[in-house]
């Protein structure tokens, strides 16, 4: 991910826009030169001038097609502080790719979709007729898709449905919209808190407590959406690193490097003496720093009151790591 896109995405977050950031968040930014232009309905060939481009994968690229006016002018606004311009656009140009996404991204994509398509036919725009079809398939696949704590409660199982009741209980357009927008609203919302961020699923090792714990800092993590939830995941990877320490540290058997007695939660003595016993050797010191380097991450993380996604993303695969290299070394041995 481009710095210019991270900074977009931070800009459309410190807004409260955490579902334009998430859309972003699959995609590439660029703000490309043209030539040309309209200046009283009249086209000149040697103006020249600036558009801020969007290259998104389905279906975030019909998506962004189908925000309206303002939101699509606040994303051009992203792109502008992402590559620290002077100058503002009033629209982006969105360029699909030949890629799909799936995910969280994804979900919302059909989320913002299916509520213009709503939106649309509802207001002079779309007929029916002609998008029916793809209104049904999309709500299948919201409704198979979206996770069983996100509200998403949509009556209208088509969009003949969805005209019955505008007619009779919508005279205007601004209460359908409204309608529209207030329904999606808390799956909108909710969706675009969720993590964007892969974390990888691993083998289970057998330890229970460990698996346990893991399992419980991924879940956290797919749900965190401030510093307090970012920070109490690096409490859970701590945990896990110690946990793990226990499961493997023998004190009858593997001696601390510095002599020192391990405490019961003192995860890197514990760690160190386990792996310098099982793989000694040349290598011995590279796996000693792989397991410092996570626990530290955690720490950090956990006492890091600008906790981000992103960091926490990287501690718990870290953990993750840490986890399936003592467990190789336990196979092994």
């Amino acid at each position: 991910m481009s710095d210019a896109l991270i900074s977009a995405r931070k800009f459309l977050e410190s807004l409260q826009r955490f579902d334009l950031s998430l859309l972003l968040s699959e995609c590439t930014i660029s703000v490309d030169p043209i030539k040309g232009g309209f200046v009283d309905d009249d086209w000149y060939t040697n103006l020249q001038a600036e558009v801020a481009t969007v290259k998104a994968p389905a279906p975030i690229n019909e998506a962004l097609r189908s925000l309206p006016p303002e939101d699509r002018k606040r994303i051009a606004e992203a792109i502008s502080n992402g590559f620290k311009l002077l100058r503002t656009f009033d629209d982006i140009f969105v360029e699909p790719t030949f890629e799909e996404v799936a995910g969280m991204a994804a979900l919302l994509g059909e989320l913002v979709i299916h509520r213009g398509m709503m939106i649309s036919v509802a207001t002079g725009g779309s007929r029916i007729q002609e998008v029916n079809d793809y209104y049904i398939a999309r709500e299948a696949r919201i409704k198979e898709t979206i996770p069983a704590d996100i509200e998403y409660s949509n009556p209208h199982a088509d969009l003949w449905d969805w005209y019955h009741h505008w007619s009779e209980h919508l005279g205007a357009y601004a209460p359908r919209r409204q309608y529209i927008r207030t329904m999606f609203a808390p799956a909108i919302q909710s969706v675009a808190k969720r993590s964007t961020i892969p974390i990888p699923k691993r083998e289970a090792t057998g330890w229970d407590r460990v698996d346990r714990a893991l399992a419980k800092a991924r879940t956290q993590f797919s749900t965190a959406s401030v510093e307090e939830d970012f920070q109490a995941i690096g409490l859970l990877c701590r945990e896990v690193i110690i946990s793990l320490a226990q499961a493997v540290f023998d004190p009858t058997i593997h001696q601390t490097v510095d002599g020192v007695t391990a405490s019961k939660t003192d995860a890197n003595r514990m760690l160190e003496a386990y792996v310098g016993h099982v793989f000694p050797g040349d290598s011995y010191k590279e796996v000693r720093a792989h397991h410092r380097a996570s626990l530290a991450l955690a720490l950090n993380l956990q006492h890091r009151r600008t906790a981000t996604r992103q960091l926490a993303a990287l501690c718990v695969e870290a953990t993750a790591s840490t986890v399936a290299v003592v467990s190789i070394l336990a196979r092994e041995g």
